[in-house]
């Protein structure tokens, strides 16, 4: 993918790699929220057939885990983006 060019350094720097980190961080966190909506409604709905409702319950249990990556991956990301930037532009006046 090819890097942008705005001419501001602040947009420019490594905007292919975040706008592939932003998407794959709609995808757990939607994904994961999916996961726990269907996973939460087969179990709820499910009460007499107990193996369903345990893969039920580890779905929406994995929902909840890949939401959970989803947020902790993008404070990662921005954290690294911002540390680089500084480290090459320098910290903001």
């Amino acid at each position: 993918m090819a890097e942008m060019q705005t001419g501001n350094p602040v947009f420019d720097y490594r905007a292919a790699f975040r706008a592939t980190a932003d998407r794959l961080q709609r995808i757990m966190l939607f994904g994961g929220l999916a996961l726990f909506a269907i996973g939460g409604g087969v179990s709820l709905c499910s009460a007499a057939n107990e193996a369903l409702r345990l893969a039920a319950c580890l779905a929406g249990l994995t929902g909840i885990l890949l939401c959970l990556l989803g947020v902790a991956w993008g404070f990662y990301w921005r954290r690294r983006l911002r540390a680089e930037f500084r480290k090459l532009y320098g910290p903001p006046s």
